[in-house]
């Protein structure tokens, strides 16, 4: 049956608790909240005999499963937590465990009354063909974190915000949800440093999150094309040469700068949705929105004159001993000829 974060929180909270629930999603930060929720449902003395972790890369299936059986010690539940369950992917890692999926589906058809068992999938599909797959689906309460819209990523930092009594401004959580490239991980983490700064203030205001948050390499990437498309020539080279001095190697942020000129291309030809084009990339909608808002001022040749020139330079990087600083240089000396 499907469920929601509320709803889980909801289970533990009211102490209305399903005996299985099936986790599955990438997002760290959801799956930490998730874990605690579970976590918090043995008392801190008990948890050495009521509270058992199993990981599938180090533990075999069917010890988790007689764990699972396993009436609690001197409290009301066990919480049996199983980790890592790629044995319902398509995954064929080389092991010599033995996962014996038999015992869990017997284990889903009659579950102990007084056990909650956890299962985190941390994936981002898992293979529906399995027998065991659909029984959980089925049966147990399955929580899926698919892509979150960015409605969802606002929702949970003004929760997070209330909570501590802080305010933010509306540029401010613009600026970033873009300078994360709306990672709700990522999100959280810079967004305990921000209530750190403004603690006495409760304010967080556009120039704290500009000064505070770390950039990633897709937000450097991001400002190196938006200089480049805008003919901020010196500005772009500048960014280049900060990124290869702090340690970014050549390739991969050739690499990074290819796809993203790729993306751009494919979101300035695309006639679909926001959501449309997304699924036809297989990106989050959030990179798609960004693209167009940036492709919407430049036109396709000139965006197609910088991919090809990058393209050269690629195999000028591959192909010869020249500098990269030296090679970018030259690439934005052909695309001003160019677009001139």
């Amino acid at each position: 049956m499907a469920y929601t974060l509320k709803d889980v929180q909801q289970d533990v909270a009211k102490q209305t608790l399903q005996p299985i629930y099936l986790i599955q999603g990438t997002d760290q930060y959801l799956l930490d909240q998730v874990r605690a929720a579970f976590v918090s449902l043995i008392p801190d003395e008990d948890r050495t005999l009521n509270l058992a972790q199993f990981d599938m890369r180090e533990t075999a299936l069917g010890i988790a499963v007689d764990d699972a059986r396993s009436v609690p010690f001197f409290g009301d539940r066990r919480v049996v937590i199983i980790d890592d369950a790629y044995f319902l992917t398509g995954e064929n890692p080389r092991t010599k465990l033995e996962h014996h999926v038999e015992d869990l589906l017997a284990y889903i058809e009659h579950p102990e009354p007084q056990t909650v068992l956890v299962i985190f999938a941390p994936y981002e599909k898992l293979d529906s063909r399995k027998k065991v797959v659909k029984l959980l689906k089925e049966k147990a309460a399955y929580l899926a974190f698919g892509d979150l819209t960015e409605k969802d990523v606002r929702n949970m930092i003004n929760d997070k915000l209330r909570q501590g009594g802080f305010e933010m401004s509306g540029p401010a959580m613009q600026l970033l949800i873009r300078l994360t490239n709306m990672s709700l991980t990522q999100i959280m983490s810079e967004l305990d440093k921000l209530m750190l700064y403004a603690y006495d203030t409760k304010q967080i205001d556009e120039q704290a999150v500009d000064a505070l948050v770390t950039r990633t390499l897709s937000e450097n990437i991001f400002d190196l094309i938006n200089a480049l498309l805008n003919r901020k020539l010196t500005r772009a080279v500048e960014l280049y040469h900060e990124l290869v001095e702090s340690g970014e190697a050549p390739l991969r942020l050739h690499a990074a700068l290819l796809g993203q000129f790729r993306l751009l291309l494919q979101v300035k030809s695309s006639t679909q949705s926001e959501s449309g084009t997304a699924s036809m990339l297989k990106v989050n909608p959030y990179r798609v929105k960004l693209g167009r808002q940036t492709v919407r001022r430049f036109s396709y040749t000139a965006l197609a004159k910088a991919y090809l020139g990058l393209v050269d330079m690629e195999e000028q990087l591959k192909s010869t001993a020249r500098d990269p600083e030296l090679l970018f240089e030259l690439f934005v000396l052909r695309y001003q000829a160019d677009i001139a």
